[in-house]
C-alpha cells in the first residue's frame, strides 16, 4: 500500500471538519414523530403499489413459462396430466358446486328453520340462576354487573354497581 491511499482513507475525529446537517443533534428539529412515521408507511404502501405489480407480471410469466412447458410440449396427450384432461377435471368440479348450489337453492328457497325463542318471565330467570326474584330485576336494572360462577358453572356471587351481593336461592 502506498502513503497516497494511507492518507486518502483516514478517520476525521474533529467533529467541526465533518459534514453533518443541523438538524442531527439538536432533537427539537425532531417533533413530530407519529407524522415521520405515518409518511414512512404511506411511502412503504405507495412502493408497493407501484412495484407489486411489475413483480406479479414478473412471477406469473416465469411460472407461465414452466406451466406451458410441462402441460403442453412435455405431455403425452394420453398422460394423467394432460391439458385436457386438467380441463376435464375444472368443468367436473366446477359443474358439480353448481348442482350442489343448485340443491340447496332449491331445498331452502324462502324456507325459514329458526324460530324466535320463546318470551320467559323474571320468575323462570330467577330459576335458572337460583336466585329470588328482586335480584333479578335489580340485576335487570344494573348499568354495570358483574357474575361470580363457581367450578361447577354455579352462580355463587353478583356485583351490581360494584356492590357485592351474595347469591339467595329462590
Amino acid at each position: 500500500m502506498t502513503n497516497t491511499n494511507i492518507d486518502k482513507f483516514h478517520i476525521v475525529k474533529d467533529e467541526s471538519k465533518l459534514e453533518l446537517p443541523a438538524y442531527i443533534d439538536q432533537p427539537e428539529y425532531v417533533r413530530n414523530k407519529s407524522v415521520g412515521y405515518s409518511l414512512q408507511i404511506v411511502g412503504w404502501f405507495a412502493f408497493m403499489w407501484l412495484f407489486m405489480p411489475l413483480l406479479t407480471v414478473f412471477f406469473w410469466w416465469v411460472e407461465g413459462e414452466t406451466i406451458y412447458q410441462q402441460l403442453v410440449i412435455q405431455a403425452a396427450p394420453d398422460s394423467q396430466l394432460s391439458l385436457m384432461n386438467i380441463i376435464l377435471m375444472i368443468v367436473i368440479f366446477i359443474c358439480g358446486l353448481l348442482l350442489w348450489a343448485t340443491y340447496n337453492w332449491i331445498r331452502f328457497y324462502n324456507r325459514e328453520r329458526r324460530s324466535t325463542p320463546l318470551a320467559i318471565d323474571e320468575q323462570q330467570i330467577a330459576k335458572s340462576f337460583k336466585v329470588n326474584k328482586v335480584d333479578i330485576l335489580n340485576m335487570q336494572q344494573a348499568k354495570n354487573l358483574t357474575l361470580y360462577y363457581d367450578n361447577k358453572g354455579k352462580l355463587e356471587f353478583f356485583e351490581i354497581n360494584h356492590q357485592l351481593k351474595k347469591r339467595v336461592s329462590a
